[in-house]
Parts: C-alpha cells; structure tokens; sequence
C-alpha cells in the first residue's frame, strides 16, 4: 500500500526536481563551452588556465547533480508508485490546466497593454535625463586628495583570528596560503591548503567580495592527507569522493552567511573531520555502514554544519542540531527525512 506524503513534502520535493532540472540545464552549458574550447582552432598562452577551468565546471556542476540526486531518491520512487496506480482525476486535471491557460492569457494581454504606457514612461524619462546630464557635466567640481588607507586582508586577518581564538588547542590542524591573498578591486582572493593530521587535505581557492560582504569558493578539492592529485581529478579514495561531494550541499548552505561567519563556519567544518576514521555515527553507533553498491562500506563521512533554517508559525526557531555532529551518508538523509530538513 501507498504511503502518503504530506504537501509540505510534495512542495519540497517539487523543489528540489526543480533545482535539479537547473543544475542539469546548467550541466548542458558547461559542457557547450568546455566543447568550443577543446575544439577551438586558436589555443592562446593561457589555454592551459581555461581547460582547468572549464573542467573544474562541469566536475563541480556533476558533483551537485550526484548530490541533488541522492535526495530525490524518496520523491521519485513515490512518484513511480502513484504513477503504476494511476488514480488520477483527469477530469479535474483538465479544467485547472484549461483555467491556468485562461488565466496566462489575461496577464499576457495586460502586460502588452502595460508595455505600451511603459514605452512611454521611459521615453520621457530618457529626455528628462540627457537635459539633466548636460547641465551636470558642465559643472567643474574642484578635487582634494584624500588620505585613503590600506585596505585590510581579509582572508589574512580572519584566518589567524580563527586559528587564534576558534581552533581547539587539542587537534592538529593546519591552514597555509598556497597562493598568498590578492586584492582586487572588490575585494580580495587567496588559495589555501587546510590540513587536519591523519584525516584529510582541502584545497580551496576564494573569494571576498566587499560590496555585498559575501565569500565564494570558485574551487576545492579534499583528498587524502598522502594523496597526490591533480585538481580536477577525482580522489582515488572512495570515502573522499564522497566528502567532495557532500561538500556541495554544504558549502551552499554555509555561503549565504556574511563572508566572516561564513569563512568561519566553513573552517569548523573542517576541523570536525579530524577523527574522520575514528569517531563512531550519531545515530546507529557504528563506525563503517555499508552505503551503497558503488561506495561499499565507509567510516560516519558526514560532519553536519551552519545552515540557517526557517522559523515555523509561532516564531520560534526550527530545533537545530549541532554543527560538526557526526553521521553516515544514509543516516543523515534518514535523520533530514525525519525532521523535514
């Protein structure tokens, strides 16, 4: 018999379909212009520097397919089963998808009406602005030098304030500029080496973006501690490969904080795998779980980190587990499934 699925579900599942069908879109993209580059007559100098970088896109795009289909695996078997049973209301399928027609309809013809009076608007908006510029330019404003001080790096400053303040005295854990911190014009970017002894190596190149005090990370790479790679490369580990892409997930969710408390949460993130292999899952007590014919059997591979979650009806927060708990991949996803995460 068919279990039932509550709406709150159905509309996360569609949600996520919807991401994933993006992300696929996305996919298709990268591999347009990874295609153009390997086929173009022309390979200037920096050819090298672009292959990496169209191929680092199409790994990472991949990497978020993996993940987002790791999650749709419960909507879609769902889907299968309602399908096979084929109780549909057809007869009211129709009618709504006839009335959202009707309806399109409507909003297309007020639009075209609105884009008439618009034109208009901004005809006279643009004359107005030109007769407004003109007097402006002719305006010769007298200049003063202004004492402007050296900007602060980013990357720099936080890090050490981390590895002073945050970092427990009793882990080994390293962090080294790989390429030292740059400043751009908005901000600043660095490549560094994140090494928390007899786990795992991270490999991440960043950047700070000033005006919107936002952090990216435009590559990573996580292998192990005496694995020699190449970037684009995927770890001979399986256990790594999975971190990789789990780090997907994560890095989204810990990205859309302000650049200090993002660079912050994404440092203890990664100190938590420093007993990667030791350090027994939260919820069934093991240390390795078989997780799937391709994975076979791995360690608690899940260090869950910072979100930020949606507060419920009657304003107080949604319970929220402690970052850095630790989890096997299948029991995570039965502990998210559990609490609608």
């Amino acid at each position: 018999m068919m279990s039932t699925r509550e709406p709150a579900e159905i509309e996360r599942d569609i949600s996520n379909i919807d991401s994933t069908l993006l992300t696929v879109s996305e996919i298709r993209s990268s591999l347009k212009y990874f295609t153009k580059l390997v086929q173009s007559d022309k390979k200037g100098p920096n050819f090298v520097h672009l292959f990496s970088d169209r191929l680092n896109a199409v790994k990472r795009d991949l990497n978020t397919l993996s993940s987002q289909g790791e999650n749709l695996k419960g909507a879609l078997e769902h889907a299968q089963i309602v399908a096979n049973e084929n109780k549909f209301n057809w007869a009211l399928i129709k009618s709504e998808a006839e009335k959202e027609a009707a309806e399109e309809e409507i909003r297309f013809r007020e639009e075209e009406a609105n884009s008439a009076k618009a034109k208009e608007t901004g005809s006279l908006v643009k004359a107005n602005a030109e007769y407004a510029y003109k007097q402006l330019s002719s305006i010769v404003l007298e200049q003063k030098p202004a004492l402007i001080a050296p900007p602060k790096l980013f990357f720099t400053t936080y890090i050490d304030q981390w590895m002073s303040q945050k970092k427990p005295t009793d882990i080994v854990f390293t962090i080294t500029f790989e390429e030292e911190e740059r400043v751009t014009f908005t901000g600043s970017t660095c490549r560094i080496k994140i090494c928390a002894r007899k786990s795992l190596v991270a490999n991440l190149e960043l950047e700070y973006e000033r005006n919107s005090d936002s952090l990216t990370v435009h590559q990573y790479d996580i292998k192990g501690v005496k694995e020699e790679k190449n970037f684009w490369q995927d770890s001979q580990y399986l256990v790594f490969q999975k971190v990789n892409l789990l780090a997907t997930d994560a890095f989204e969710d810990m990205l859309v904080f302000f650049a200090k408390e993002s660079l912050y949460n994404m440092l203890d993130w990664f100190v938590s795998y420093h007993d990667l292999f030791t350090a027994p899952c939260y919820r069934c007590h093991k240390i390795l779980q078989f997780d799937s014919p391709q994975y076979k059997y791995l360690p608690p591979m899940v260090r869950t980190w910072a979100k930020k979650l949606p507060v419920i009806d009657n304003d107080s927060p949604v319970a929220r587990q402690a970052p850095g708990t630790v989890y096997h991949m299948r029991c995570y996803i039965e502990y998210k499934n559990n609490h609608a995460m």
